[in-house]
């Protein structure tokens, strides 16, 4: 193919465009809509309006054909009547700014979109999501905001791309639409291997912990709900029996450690950036915990989620986290595997205690009395 002549735009965002292209801004081709929320009581599921927020976008999918909420007519009057059909285009202005989303039918919108309405500019509206979507760049720089980043109606307008003849336009989202859904397939296609090994990983860590590695062994009943059957020659102990809870104060030259639902305890101590959330810490490390190598550690408000693990390496923890030490010869690590199975975590939170979900708290009192089965009592496998 010959190499197309290119001019020079003077626009930092557009360096270089073909000779045939030409330079648009959104206001060029569109009227822009702001959108907005009406009275709680106006607001629902299956009211007479469907009603956009930037929540109902999706980055997989460029059609938004149904939203989560709907509202009345009564609400939509509210609002200015504000709405986008179907030969339009919402942008999301806020939480994040960015998104794009081709409606399907008309639909009204918060005040965290912007409704593209077109007026006559001979724009093909599936390439225009394209040149909208490789504007993203753009448009997050020209949010702003103290609080949360937001773009204006103002800065959408300004926001430019290159526009090339309406035959080619056509040309180029068909062609995107071939290549990008082949790109999204995949990606369907490895997000189910992804959850099946996912579900294949905790079955496997579930028989070995609750049935051994012996597909003959004989079984019996061990009398406690959440473990059921187990190999014959397990002892039922508590975790009292092989742990007792520690609370050595913290000291200096040890690094502070996490713990994660996801991965456990950390093995270094973590920047900001890679925490889970915000932590303030003190300066004097004799406030934390002091936990060795081979301790069980839990987050008491956490724990039924899966927020505890076995330490790798001697280092400090909250203070509002639980340290099982071992007594004698058991491997946590087995233990940590037992417990973070579905049924493990349901008797966790069956012994949490609080008013509700996010204030329940895992104590040492209900932890220790938890029964779980090992070979000889020791949990050593």
């Amino acid at each position: 193919m010959k190499a197309r002549n290119r001019i020079k735009t003077g626009i930092a965002w557009h360096d270089t465009i073909p000779e045939e292209w030409r330079i648009m801004r959104v206001k060029d081709g569109h009227r822009i809509v702001g959108g907005g929320t009406p009275s709680a009581t106006e607001i629902g599921v299956g009211r007479e309006v469907m009603w956009a927020t930037p929540s109902d976008f999706s980055t997989a999918q460029r059609k938004l054909e149904a939203t989560s909420r709907s509202i009345s007519a009564a609400g939509h009057k509210e609002i200015g009547r504000a709405i986008v059909g179907r030969n339009g285009v919402l942008v999301s202005c806020r939480a994040p700014a960015g998104k794009v989303a081709l409606p399907t039918s008309p639909m009204a919108f918060n005040q965290g979109c912007k409704g593209l309405s077109p007026r006559g500019a001979n724009i093909h509206r599936p390439w225009f999501f394209y040149a909208l979507v490789a504007q993203r760049a753009q448009i997050e720089e020209a949010a702003k905001g103290a609080t949360f980043t937001e773009i204006s109606g103002e800065a959408l307008k300004r926001v430019s791309f290159p526009k090339p003849p309406y035959e080619e336009q056509v040309r180029i989202a068909s062609w995107l639409d071939l290549q990008v859904g082949r790109v999204e397939s995949r990606l369907a296609l490895n997000e189910r291997k992804r959850e099946l090994l996912t579900e294949l990983r905790k079955t496997t860590i579930h028989h070995a912990t609750l049935r051994g590695l012996d597909p003959n062994v004989e079984l019996r009943d061990t009398k406690v709900s959440w473990i059921g059957l187990a190999p014959s020659h397990w002892s039922i102990v508590r975790i009292a029996d092989l742990f007792h809870e520690v609370t050595d104060p913290g000291s200096e030259g040890l690094p502070m450690l996490s713990v994660s639902i996801h991965s456990g305890i950390s093995d270094r101590e973590l920047d900001d950036d890679e925490m889970d959330r915000k932590v303030n810490r003190s300066a004097d490390k004799s406030k934390y915990k002091r936990i060795r190598t081979g301790d069980l550690v839990y987050n008491m408000m956490r724990a039924w989620q899966g927020a505890f693990g076995t330490a790798k390496i001697d280092g400090l923890v909250s203070p509002a986290y639980v340290v099982a030490r071992p007594k004698a010869k058991v491997c946590a690590a087995y233990v940590e595997h037992l417990l973070r199975g579905p049924a493990g975590i349901e008797e966790m939170r069956r012994r949490s205690r609080g008013i509700t979900d996010f204030r329940l708290r895992l104590y040492w009192d209900e932890f220790k009395n938890i029964r779980i089965g090992g070979r000889e009592g020791r949990a050593d496998q």
